[in-house]
């Protein structure tokens, strides 16, 4: 039956009758002739024979009855989270007996299948404040005849209440006492998030948009899941906007983040309630733990937004100066897998092509460089890394040549093989073995009105092999220009702009996704805005929770007429938007999701050519979200309870462009400046 807690039995211990039973029991002085064979019953537990010291000064029963299984009590557990209070919750382990009595058992050993909402202390569940969500109780009895198991679940229900500013707190009764109406001339006509929306977990707070309201109104915004819910109260701002407080938020996207949350928001005007329809979004189970780097037209400079935050980061304000000293420009930009290393062009027009090394200071005047970018010679528009980092392949000029460049000696490489072809927008497949590029350009990508997919076979260090044809951009309704062709992390997919030309100004455009084995295409409808705004699309090196993400560039509306891009002129309104593409679509069917506005952009400015990298990951102690942020890869909460990053288990290896800290935290290939990359061949 039961085995006691302690290893050693000490003289005159005291039955706790728990394990045995009381009412039919025995009790002797040391042990007596009339125990069961079996078994013996000795400070709260029953031993067999062997088991028990002989010697030993105690009381002993003799059982009349046995254990047929054991529950908890309660069978289960709610808890409410009321703004971060973290209640709680003891359990019992009750133990059944073939006679149906039950006894409580205080020696069982209690856990939970998942530490996201809470831990035990003991034989007490407490809530951490921070997340809500369902998770099972699991409590372990140790018996003569092995490990006896119960069950239970329990329930936090989160809710965090937000008065926005100096607002009273009697204004929800105001809400509550107003009638409803949802008269479409009245409610607040929300703007954004989009209906359908999916975000990574790691997303900077949403910037809740509606276009209607007057002085007087009062506005309650309300974000719900199952078990977490957040409802904020605001008096009316002429900005017609709720930036999501971030504690707020992190616990929403954390909470059941397989679950669809819904965001209403409502009017209170004149004593009435308007209440707009509610919009559905949802949170990937998964992290974008790298940076962004985009270029801002106006002030023709590289910017950069690192994951998770809300602001960008304008890192090499003072570049290099081109061939012509009136011009300080960078542009056209890639960066290296590893994201260590970017690749630009200088010049508004000079097109000289130069290296940065991204952990270097680039604050200063001029920024360094890896070599002298004018002393070199190198011309290129567009370029892309090989997975290792060790090659550029780059459309050079006007002529559209492809060609293959050293980063690190600034020198070019003479190629094996096949020559290269003309062509312009490469992209080096992340797996190495392929270049995607566009063909029978009539531009290098300024102004080009016409364009196909070709692809290049890459046959070994600085060799190539044949070219073929992909995809005709005539093939597709809508124009004859396929640009900027993209590869997805595993090598499986290419994305890439279709319309009337690359341009994003003035031409339109849609994007695609195509099979690089046999062609076959889909649109990625969901994403796009309906209105062939949408360009230049560029996938993530990441995939997580299911998902691809691919960032794009587009003309279309985002947010109100406040603080959002609608007072822009049409050809200025360029932003950058993300869409999470779905890994296990069924063939045939479009795999995007409802874009998202990629916060931290200035709405002010046009915004275009978007590049995802690495970037350092969180060390063990640093507050996480999910464990792909993490070095070690695991995310879990910390003495305070807090979610921090710890170690990974040993079994679980980090995929291709995840952290890493040595080469056998990788699955495949190697671990480089803290990043899992892949062997080209």
């Amino acid at each position: 039956m039961l085995f006691p807690p302690r290893a050693r039995l000490g003289a005159a211990s005291l039955c706790l009758l728990i394990a045995c039973g009381s009412d039919d029991a025995v009790q002797s002085s040391g042990l007596d002739a009339s125990t069961s064979p079996a078994e013996t019953c000795l400070d709260g537990g029953c031993l067999p024979p062997a088991v028990v010291d002989a010697a030993a000064d105690a009381r002993v029963f003799v059982p009349a009855r046995a254990i047929t299984g054991v529950r908890i009590d309660p069978p289960s557990a709610t808890l409410r989270t009321v703004d971060g209070s973290r209640p709680s919750e003891r359990l019992r382990v009750l133990a059944r007996y073939d006679d149906g009595s039950e006894v409580e058992i205080p020696t069982a050993f209690f856990s939970v299948d998942s530490p996201v909402v809470g831990e035990f202390t003991g034989d007490t569940f407490v809530a951490n404040g921070q997340i809500g969500g369902v998770v099972t109780a699991r409590a372990e009895v140790r018996t003569a005849l092995g490990v006896l198991q119960a069950t239970a679940p329990i329930t936090v229900s989160l809710e965090r209440t937000l008065r926005v500013g100096t607002l009273p707190s009697e204004h929800e009764a105001s809400f509550q006492a107003a009638a409803a109406s949802d008269d479409a001339t009245q409610t607040p006509a929300l703007v954004y998030p989009l209906d359908g929306v999916v975000f990574p977990q790691n997303v900077y707070p949403v910037d809740v948009q509606w276009s209607r309201g007057s002085v007087g109104d009062l506005f309650r915004v309300t974000l719900r899941k199952p078990h977490a819910q957040v409802i904020a109260y605001l008096a009316y701002d002429p900005l017609r906007h709720w930036l999501v407080d971030t504690a707020a938020w992190q616990a929403l996207a954390r909470s059941e983040p397989g679950e669809p949350a819904r965001l209403a928001v409502e009017r209170l005007h004149e004593g009435k309630r308007y209440v707009d329809p509610a919009r559905t979004l949802s949170f990937a189970s998964t992290a974008l733990t790298g940076s962004i780097y985009y270029w801002d037209v106006e002030n023709a400079r590289i910017q950069r937004i690192d994951d998770g935050s809300g602001s960008a980061v304008s890192f090499m304000p003072k570049p290099p100066i081109s061939n012509d000293p009136e011009t300080r420009c960078i542009g056209c930009h890639s960066v290296s897998n590893s994201g260590r290393y970017l690749a630009g062009r200088l010049g508004w027009g000079d097109s000289v092509g130069t290296v940065f090394d991204l952990t270097q200071d680039l604050s200063k005047d001029p920024a360094p460089s890896l070599w002298p970018p004018n002393e070199r010679g190198l011309f290129w528009w567009f370029s892309s890394w090989s997975p290792d980092d060790k090659r550029l392949i780059v459309s050079a000029n006007d002529a559209l040549e492809l060609r293959v460049y050293d980063p690190f000696a600034g020198v070019r490489v003479n190629t094996l093989g096949t020559a290269l072809p003309r062509g312009t927008m490469p992209d080096w497949s992340p797996d190495g073995k392929r270049i995607a590029y566009v063909s029978n350009a009539d531009n290098f990508g300024d102004k080009m009105t016409r364009g196909d997919l070709s692809m290049l076979d890459v046959t070994g260090a600085d060799t190539f092999g044949p070219t073929r044809l992909l995809q005709r951009g005539s093939d597709l309704s809508g124009g004859v220009t396929s640009s900027y062709p993209t590869w997805s992390p595993d090598s499986r997919w290419l994305a890439f702009a279709h319309g009337t030309g690359a341009r994003s100004e003035t031409n339109e455009s849609e994007l695609y996704l195509i099979d690089p084995d046999d062609g076959s295409h889909r649109q990625l409808t969901r994403a796009l805005s309906g209105t062939r705004l949408d360009y230049q699309p560029n996938f993530a090196p990441f995939q997580g929770g299911g998902y691809y993400w691919l960032s794009f560039l587009s003309r279309r509306t985002y947010g109100n007429d406040a603080i959002g891009n609608g007072t822009r002129e049409l050809g200025k309104r360029q932003q950058i938007w993300v869409t999470a593409i779905r890994m296990d679509a069924a063939s045939g069917t479009d795999p995007s999701s409802v874009a998202y506005w990629l916060p931290g952009q200035n709405t002010k400015t046009a915004n275009i050519s978007a590049s995802w990298a690495p970037r350092a990951c969180r060390e063990d102690g640093a507050w996480c979200a999910v464990g792909s942020e993490c070095c070690g890869g695991d995310c879990r909460p910390g003495a305070s309870g807090a979610l921090v990053c710890g170690p990974p288990p040993p079994e679980q290896c980090r995929p291709t462009y995840f952290v890493c800290n040595s080469n056998a935290d990788c699955c495949t290939g190697n671990c480089v400046d803290r990043v899992c990359t892949p062997t080209p061949f």
